[in-house]
């Protein structure tokens, strides 16, 4: 691997020395913390790509996701278990305290949440004033949804994001990821257009992030029959390890697109990308959320 890759490379772990580890990001795009946000914890880079977690979920723990679009890692939350192509899952959606304000959560102050409840700002690593929220402003302050015309109604069961996870094993069952991308305006005099806007900014909605996913009946097929059928052969232990191996195998089936390699050092995965950026020093072990 050249000098150019190592810069432009994620990293996640294997979970070889520590299989609550498996998939967790340590590096991402050849950063070690994200250079956006302005907290310590805001800027360590944790959580999974969200294809599998470590094994044996835990309904009280959140798991936690490194998401692209937001330059940031994602907590999710339990709301409840359904059964997805003949498996049993846990459902987990984005909690309400992750979109919350810093007068609301001070926690999101890393993150530059000055603006309503039910927005994220990614002004500073976008270098432009553009704030993420839920389809039509689902689960924000209701006065962003009433200023709009021509929005649907928010409706959670239809446009929230959410995660289907298999619970023993921790693999992606189904996966639907919807946001929107809202652009902040506001009075500035210089501009013709904006001196007349009141004092207060506006958000308006430029474009929706619709994302969906899962395994195939081909793969539910592989699935049941290499990892349920042999768990009921092995005892608990064995079963564990076994499914780790099956998880990463199916894993590295999705991301057959992309160029893997095994650092044999620290037990990790290297993944190059397409972009160009120059990595940061030092991580921890959680984010400002915690690790799962």
């Amino acid at each position: 691997m050249s000098e150019k890759d190592i810069h432009t490379t994620s990293k996640i772990l294997n979970g070889r020395k520590n299989v609550s580890d498996l998939g967790q990001y340590t590096q991402w795009q050849g950063y070690t913390k994200l250079p956006y946000w302005s907290t310590p914890d805001a800027a360590v880079i944790n959580g999974t790509e969200g294809l599998f977690f470590a094994p044996n979920l835990d309904k009280t723990k959140p798991i936690t996701t490194f998401v692209d679009d937001l330059f940031r890692a994602n907590p999710m939350v339990y709301v409840d278990e359904e059964v997805v192509m003949g498996m049993n899952t846990y459902k987990y959606e984005i909690p309400q305290y992750v979109m919350m304000n810093a007068t609301n959560n001070p926690l999101n102050k890393g993150f530059y949440s000055y603006g309503p409840d039910g927005m994220m700002n990614l002004t500073a690593a976008v270098m432009a004033p553009v704030f993420v929220s839920k389809p039509s402003f689902l689960d924000s302050e209701p006065w962003l949804q009433e200023e709009v015309e021509g929005l649907p109604p928010a409706n959670k069961t239809t446009m929230d994001t959410n995660l289907w996870v298999e619970p023993i094993t921790g693999a992606l069952v189904k996966a639907k990821k919807q946001l929107q991308a809202n652009v902040m305006i506001e009075n500035y005099p210089k501009f013709p257009d904006l001196k007349n806007l009141r004092s207060t900014p506006r958000y308006i909605p430029m474009s929706k992030i619709i994302e969906t996913g899962g395994m195939d009946d081909e793969l539910v097929g592989t699935f049941k029959s290499k990892v349920f059928k042999p768990r009921d052969a092995f005892t608990i232990g064995l079963w564990v390890v076994f499914a780790v191996f099956i998880l990463v195998g199916v894993a590295m089936g999705v991301l057959h697109y992309r160029h893997v390699s095994r650092n044999q050092k620290d037990g990790s995965l290297l993944i190059p990308d397409e972009g160009s950026k120059v990595s940061g020093a030092g991580s921890k072990a959680s984010n400002v959320y915690g690790s799962t």
